[in-house]
């Protein structure tokens, strides 16, 4: 009788060593297992292809190969899991209202939750998830500019055959067929509100714009990016960061550095409305120099006298539509593809 190809008995080999693996255990690297077994590397490759196709481990270049085990059958139970940072603040009503919409067209419940943009309420969420029985998730990652410590259990859920979907922004790491974003084109829309001030003649351009989630990294991009090309100068001192948590302290009239930014611009670029509204109060309350703000999301009317105000309207139900249509392909065994919404227009409110 035939033996089996050498590849295939390297490949049945490995996959006995790796059920001795925990979750997320990194394997020997190819020059490793080439070595263990004697074979060359194309003979490793076509094992370690076998086993991603078996989805037993997944690959991610440059880092190297980790066990997930074998991929679990999955009973539907029509319920999909939602997270969000907020549920009854700002834009957030009228994402879920889309994403709710389509989901009820598609004979599927919600399983609502809220995270504050905390890690660890997030990853509360996520082990309670991973008691109860869902067929795919929504979720708005927790402060996504920065390394996350949940990607086991985003890896977890893609293994067992659960997608998910990030909205709005998403971690740069997570790298798996079953793990897509739908997000807004936030690198655009930084360049649509800071062309719109350059057009209207300010080369004094400020910002305030959140630098733990990925939305406001992208965001300055645009901005510095028209600025260079519009060639205006770029001053470090107008250009202010605030976190989750340093918002109140970074945007209050007893920050001197803002103090000093609103008298040496002509023009500020705010991460969202929401800022815009509190940067509005500030401005009322001090001497400046202000002439126009561009926001993002078009939702909030700061009260501002005398001052020019933009912002840019966000595909809200769009983007909520959007997220559960794929998820819903994806469920139905589809590939999917991560995609940047275009932004609406740019709306002068005052």
């Amino acid at each position: 009788m035939a033996r089996n190809p050498k590849y295939m008995q390297v490949a049945q080999d490995l996959k006995e060593k790796l059920a001795t693996y925990s979750y997320n255990q990194k394997l020997p690297t190819e020059a490793e297992l080439v070595r263990m077994y004697d074979v060359s590397r194309q003979t490793i490759r076509v094992c370690l292809d076998i086993l991603r196709e078996e989805n037993i481990i997944r690959s991610l270049q440059g880092s190297g190969s980790y066990y997930i085990g074998k991929q679990s059958v999955h009973e539907s139970t029509m319920r999909v899991g939602v997270i969000t940072t907020y549920i009854s603040d700002y834009i957030f009503p009228s994402i879920l209202r889309g994403i709710e919409e389509t989901l009820t067209s598609n004979s599927y419940s919600l399983m609502l939750n809220a995270t504050n943009n905390s890690v660890s309420t997030e990853s509360q969420i996520l082990l309670a998830l991973n008691d109860k029985s869902i067929d795919g998730l929504i979720v708005e990652g927790t402060k996504t500019a920065l390394p996350n410590p949940n990607s086991s259990f985003y890896y977890k859920l893609a293994s067992m055959n659960i997608p998910v979907v990030f909205i709005h922004g998403y971690y740069n790491n997570l790298k798996h067929d079953n793990i897509i974003h739908v997000v807004t084109d936030d690198y655009r829309g930084g360049c649509i509100v800071t062309e719109r001030l350059a057009d209207l003649g300010h080369v004094s351009i400020g910002s305030l714009f959140k630098s733990d989630d990925i939305q406001g990294i992208n965001r300055y991009s645009g901005y510095i990016e028209t600025l260079a090309n519009r060639g205006i100068s770029i001053d470090d001192n107008n250009v202010m960061w605030f976190t989750t948590e340093s918002r109140n302290t970074i945007i209050n009239e007893s920050n001197t550095n803002l103090i000093k930014m609103i008298n040496s611009c002509t023009a500020i670029v705010c991460y969202n409305d929401d800022i815009a509204v509190e940067l509005a109060g500030i401005l009322a309350s001090v001497p400046n120099t202000v002439k126009a703000i561009c926001s993002f999301d078009n939702c909030l009317r700061p009260n501002l006298q005398n001052i020019d105000f933009f912002s840019l309207e966000h595909p809200k139900g769009e983007l909520g539509d959007t997220a559960v249509r794929k998820l819903m392909n994806m469920i139905n065994g589809s590939r999917e593809q991560s995609v940047a919404l275009d932004w609406k227009q740019l709306v002068h409110l005052s």
